[in-house]
Parts: structure tokens; sequence; C-alpha cells
């Protein structure tokens, strides 16, 4: 464990032999430890990928993100004194963690459902995943203890008592329930179909869902004799069953194909009720749970609507439906109910990352909270200290917690690299822990007694687009936009959100660019649905809003004419670059028509050429195209062997070129007037997804953004990269002006300043 406290041994030691010797909690270690096991975790699974050079400037970073500047400082300074070329100046931090714990890998496919469950010596995760395997984990060691093998994807696990022995199922095209302290098979019974859910009673019975509909087994009787009753009459293809009891009676419920709702009894599986619930509104999720005396079940819809119900006897108790919630991006995905002080409350998550509380008693919708960035997978509660804690989990890779009786915020439990399928809460050793499953196939754990520290930027809801930088009468300012229906502006000395203007129809914005009108800076963004708005910069007010069709704008560019005429040049998805004059009343026009939609726009850069002004593009069919930007005329038309994501104008020795970074990482430059290639720049290993020319110490550079995590200068004159900055995450986009340079990559954006006068010598390729 002193090894821990070794910053360079976290640097150097290889990653896989820390993570098979991390401790799951670490409350009772030295401070000092403490703090450098939660940096390295914070980007656990990055490190595994990148080098040690690459490694100390990620665990620097995370550091910043975490608050532990001083020590940030300490570790950014290799052995001999050396210090960074450059140094982070701020970066929002709402993809980083200091709560994480263990994080398990073995499986080879997203995880589908976690439990938690207590054995005779230890708790221990189950897993079910798509790998065909369900495992069980030790949360004590982060160890797994066995690993139950299937011939289909598992989707769901439980843990009944039969006759007081605890034995774990697990469903995929067959039930299979195991001893789970061997970890031996003790019984199979094959469905004929997916087994999607399982729902234990506390009477050794056993409700799935399966494509013959609802199916109850007995294994009340020993996990030898096994009795199962195929519910026909509720109904084929059951997506989500449950098991229910009220005063004392025990009884099952499922939903099946067409909304067929209905109630049923374990013993012989005689129908108690059946119907067909809002036969237009497709059912999303399920949730059963008991309200006072009451077994009552929520049905969430495609709608955004949420169906209340008494589970015993089919009666309608509410319908829950907030006003605007009509689109699909609204169905509901996910839900939950607990106590309140009170009242009862029903918690409704959506696909667009809204989460919603409504009074159960009374209908009443409570409060309304963006909490995600993407669709809300599940919701679970704990308590905690004796408040009641609300877990949401996201496809945006995140669980967000939360005090369930006020909503406001307390963590973000953030480390998992792809959406978050499963979770679930336990006190274990006395210490309240989430566990959490992602298509990531890792399982995690995290400190639910921690509250994320105050003080940290305001991040990005998803993944950051562009960005680009601006100075205003006073400090230089980055404006980004995220795949969220937000432009934000930040100081980019500091750090400090200075303004969030929003679309009014909530589409996502992409894009976007700085421009002066009439003495004035000005906004203009564009996304989703073909949207396109403008904002002045001074006041934040919205001055136009206007589609310029349906196909989403994937890149904005701005370009001033000689005459003073401002052109907003924006690319969409159907491969269509529409050309606009904003104030002046008139309509977007078509500059360029594709031939096919597989000519759909990536990127976009203005030129001046020899032929005059030129637009510059880059397309996902590979695409590499110069058209006059006065009338559409093709100058010229290359093509890469994949898609080119990212383009440039610039000049080399006074000479206009252009810069083209497709999904090899290859880099090529192209004199502007004639497309002769100058040279090619090899170096990234994944997608290029962002260039820009820029100016260092008076000497011309070129800045390259890679999804392999990576900032790469080079010398455009001699090909040579200068230097490279390492991130966590797939860089997306950057921006560089008089010495700074913002990176947008995942979720974050970090500003970095240059230590040096000088352009650094050169550092060679990797």
């Amino acid at each position: 464990m002193r090894l821990f406290s070794d910053s360079e041994f976290l640097i150097n030691a290889e990653p896989r032999s820390i993570l098979a010797a991390l401790p799951p909690f670490r409350d009772e270690l030295p401070a000092l430890t403490r703090r450098l096991l939660d940096v390295y975790c914070a980007s656990l699974s990055w490190h595994q990928h990148v080098d040690t050079g690459a490694r100390r400037q990620i665990l620097a970073l995370d550091a910043r993100r975490l608050g532990h500047r001083d020590l940030a400082e300490r570790i950014e300074i290799s052995p001999g004194g050396r210090q960074p070329t450059w140094r982070c100046a701020w970066s929002t931090a709402d993809n980083v963690s200091s709560s994480a714990g263990a994080t398990m890998s073995g499986h080879g496919g997203g995880i589908n459902a976690i439990l938690v469950a207590g054995l005779i010596d230890s708790a221990v995760a189950i897993t079910a995943s798509a790998d065909r395997t369900a495992r069980v984990w030790d949360l004590r060691t982060g160890q797994a203890r066995h690993v139950l093998l299937h011939t289909a994807p598992v989707d769901a696990v439980a843990v009944a008592s039969v006759q007081g022995r605890s034995i774990v199922l697990t469903g995929s095209d067959r039930l299979v329930w195991w001893d789970p302290l061997s970890g031996e098979p003790l019984g199979v019974l094959d469905m004929g179909s997916a087994v999607r859910q399982l729902a234990p009673a506390a009477d050794g019975r056993v409700v799935l869902a399966t494509g013959g509909g609802p199916v109850v087994v007995d294994l009340s009787r020993g996990t030898r004799v096994v009795r199962a009753i195929t519910v026909t009459a509720a109904g084929r293809q059951a997506r989500y069953v449950a098991a229910c009891q009220e005063r004392g009676t025990r009884f099952g419920l499922s939903v099946t194909e067409g909304n067929v709702v209905s109630a049923f009894t374990l013993s012989d599986g005689a129908v108690l009720h059946r119907g067909v619930l809002r036969t237009a509104d497709r059912i999303t999720v399920q949730f059963v749970g008991d309200v006072g005396d009451q077994s009552v079940a929520l049905f969430g819809h495609a709608s955004g609507a949420c169906t209340v119900v008494h589970a015993h006897t089919g009666t309608v108790l509410h319908t829950l439906h907030a006003t605007g919630a009509t689109r699909l991006r609204d169905a509901v995905a996910a839900l939950t109910v607990h106590a309140s002080s009170d009242h009862w409350c029903a918690i409704v998550g959506h696909r667009d990352g809204t989460l919603r509380t409504w009074n159960l008693d009374s209908g009443e919708l409570l409060r309304t909270t963006q909490a995600h960035a993407a669709s809300i997978t599940v919701i679970t509660t704990h308590t905690i200290g004796g408040r009641r804690v609300l877990l949401t989990s996201s496809e945006d890779d995140t669980v967000r917690t939360w005090d369930a009786e006020t909503g406001e915020p307390r963590d973000v439990l953030a480390g998992h690299t792809s959406d978050v399928t499963a979770t679930t809460a336990a006190d274990v050793e006395s210490r309240p822990i989430a566990v959490t499953g992602s298509k990531d196939c890792t399982v995690r754990t995290w400190d639910l007694r921690r509250e994320r520290p105050s003080g940290a930027p305001e991040g990005h809801g998803n993944w950051v687009r562009a960005v680009t930088l601006h100075q205003e009468d006073g400090p230089l300012q980055a404006v980004t936009t995220c795949s969220d229906p937000y432009v934000r502006i930040f100081d980019a000395g500091t750090g400090r959100s200075l303004a969030r203007m929003a679309v009014p129809e909530r589409d996502f914005l992409q894009a976007c660019a700085v421009f002066a009108h009439d003495h004035r800076s000005k906004i203009v963004a564009g996304g989703a649905g073909g949207v396109l708005a403008v904002w002045d910069y001074a006041t934040r007010r919205r001055d136009v809003t206007l589609r310029t069709g349906s196909a989403s704008i994937n890149t904005v560019a701005v370009h001033t004419a000689a005459d003073g005429r401002i052109q907003v040049i924006v690319g969409a998805n159907d491969g269509i670059i529409a050309r606009w004059e904003p104030y002046t009343g008139r309509r977007p026009e078509r500059l360029l028509v594709p031939s096919s939609r597989e000519e759909s726009v990536a990127c976009l850069a203005i030129a001046d050429c020899a032929h005059g002004p030129a637009v510059v593009s880059g397309h996902f069919d590979g695409g590499y195209r110069v058209d006059s930007l006065e009338d559409g005329r093709p100058l010229q038309r290359q093509f890469h062997s994949k898609a080119v994501k990212a383009v440039a104008a610039g000049k080399i020795n006074s000479t206009p070129c252009t810069a083209a970074g497709d999904d090899t990482g290859l880099i090529t430059l192209r004199r502007l007037d004639d497309g002769v290639i100058l040279r090619t720049l090899r170096g990234h290993r994944d997608a290029v997804r962002s260039l820009m020319f820029g100016e260092l110490a008076g000497h011309q550079v070129l800045f390259s953004g890679s999804r392999d995590g990576t900032v790469r200068i080079w010398d455009p004159t001699s090909g040579d990269q200068i230097d490279r900055i390492d991130l966590p995450d797939f860089v997306q986009t950057v921006a560089h002006e008089n010495g700074t340079l913002v990176v947008g990559y995942g979720r974050e954006v970090s500003v970095f300043t240059t230590t040096q006068q000088q352009p650094p010598a050169l550092r060679g390729s990797d």
C-alpha cells in the first residue's frame, strides 16, 4: 500500500497490476494516498492504453479537475525537473469523480443487470452480461468469485430463498439456478425463448417474462422439484413482470404485447384482471412497489406520460403527463417510487435526460430537472445518514445522486466510458455504496457518502462539439456547443460561466461561430432539425431563429465579403451546403446540393484562393472539396479512403493552403489554388476531428485534435510534430489564440496556456 503514495510508481507501473491491487474502499487510507488513488481512478480505463508520458499529463489534468492543484504541480514535473510545455489553467469537471472505488473487469459484453446480495462471508454483486455469462463479484476484494456460463446473452439475475437457502437465478434462453458459494448449477429449465426479466416472490416462486408469455416457476419444494406454469391468458411476448403482495395475497403482474396488463395468481396462473392500457401509447417501462398498504404499478409510455395503477385490481389511480412532453425523446425510460416526509413521490426519468418528480397522492408535478444529457436508464434510492438519496444512471456515461427530498444534486459518479445500464445501491461493511454496470463491460463501485466539491466550473451535459474564442472588451472568452440546446460562454482565463443561451424548441446545437455585424459581435449556432440561431454577444438576446431544412446542421463557418456583407455558411447532414446573409430578411439559399446522402457534410472552412472566396468542405464519404463561395462552382474534388471530419485553411510560407484530417488519422496539407499535396502528417492513431492553423511566438503551427485523445502541434513547413498534449477522452474540437489553447474532449473543456515563450524543440513523433 506504501507504493500507492508514490506518484512516480502510479505513472510508471503497469495499469493492470494496479487495477488488480486497488482497494475497493479507501476511506481508512492516509489522505495523500486517498487523493492519489482518486486521481488515478478518474481516468482508469484510459491509463491502460497510453504510455507513461501521456499518463503523467492525464494524472496532472485529473488532479486539477478534482481540485488538487498542488498535487497536479507535483505530478507534472518529470524526474530531472523538466516542466511541461503546456499547463492546464482550468477545466470543467463534469465527467470525473472522487467517489470511485473498485473497477471490476472481465465481462466481454455490456452489463444488462446487477444486484447486490449478502452471503455468509461477504457481500457480493451479481451481474448479467451480453457475453453469455453472469458473474459473482466479491465486493470486499473486487475480485470475481464465479463465472456462470450460458449459451445465450444473460438479461436477468435474481436471488431467491428456497427452503431457507439462498440461490442465484439467471435468465438467458433458459432459467438456471446456482449455488452462490460454489458457483455450481443446481438446475436448468429451458424456456424456448429469451428470459427478459426475473421477479422472485417470498414463497419460493419466481415470475419470468418470456416470449411465450409470463411464466411462474415454483421452486418452493426444493431446487430438484420444479413446476412451471405459463400464464397463456395474459398474452404472449411478456416484456415486464413483477411479483406482488397485498394484505397477504401474492400475485403476479405482467405487460404483454399490445400493452396488455394482467394480474394473476402465483399458485395456478388464474387471471385476476386483464386490460389494455392506452393502446396507442406504447408502454416503455414498468415499476411495481408498495405504497402504504397497497401494491401500486407505474407504467411509463412512449409519449412521456405515466399511468399509475392499483396492481391488485387494475384500477387506474392517476395519469401523469407534463405539458409539452410529446416527442419521441420524451419517452419514459425509468421509474421508481419513494416516501417523502408527508406524501409518496413518483420519480420519472425520460429519454431526453429529464427527471420529473410527482406527488403520487395528488398527481401534482412537483419539479422538473434536466438531470442528464442523454436517456436516463435506471432510477433507484438508498438511505444515507438518515436521508433518502436518489441515484439516476444514464446513457451519458454517468450516475448522479440527488437529495430525494429537495432534488438538490449531491454527486456525479463519472468514470464509465459508455452507457450506464445497471445501477444498484447497498450498505457493505457499514458503507453505503453504488454498484454500476455499463456497456463498457466493467462493473464499478462508488462511495455514496462523498458529495461533489463545489467550485468547479459549470460543465457540459453532452459531448462538446464546437469551441471558438472571442475577446469582447475584456478577458478572452470561450463559446461552446455540446449537442444540447445551449450555447455557453466561459471566461477563458478562470473558467467562470458567463452565460448560457438556449434555442426555444430544445433542438440540440452542434456548431457555432462568432462574427461582427454593425459594430456588434454576434454568435451563430446551428444544430438538429436544421435550426439556426443568432444571439447578440453583449446582451445575450436571441435576434434570429430559423430553419434551413429538416436535416441537422453539422458545421458552421462565417465569411465577411469585401463589401462588408456577412455570409453564414452551413453544412448539413443531407449533404447540402447553404449560404445565408443574416439581418437581410432573406431565407438561406442552397449553394451545393449533393448527388447522394453519403455526401453528408462533416466540416467547413472559408478560404481566399486565386478564384475568389471559396468554401472548403470535408464529407462523410471521404470527399474533400473546394467550391466557389459566389456561385457554388466546383474548383477541386479529392477523395480520402475514410471520412474527412476536419478541415482548416491557412498559409504555409505565404502560400494559401488547406489541411484535411480523415478517420485514419492522416492529415493532408494541400496547396489551395491547385490542390497539389504538399505533405502528409502522420502521428494520430485515430480519426482527426479538429484542425486549426495558428501562430506560436511568431511561428506558423497547425493544431490537430483526434479521437486518440491527443492534441498535436505541427510545423506545417517541415511536417514535424512539435508537441503533444494528452487528454483522457476523445478530442472533438480545439481553438487557439495568443498562447491560450481550448480543448473540447468528451464532455469536458480544458484551457491550456503555454509555459514557454518560444515553440518547444522538436519532441519527435511517438
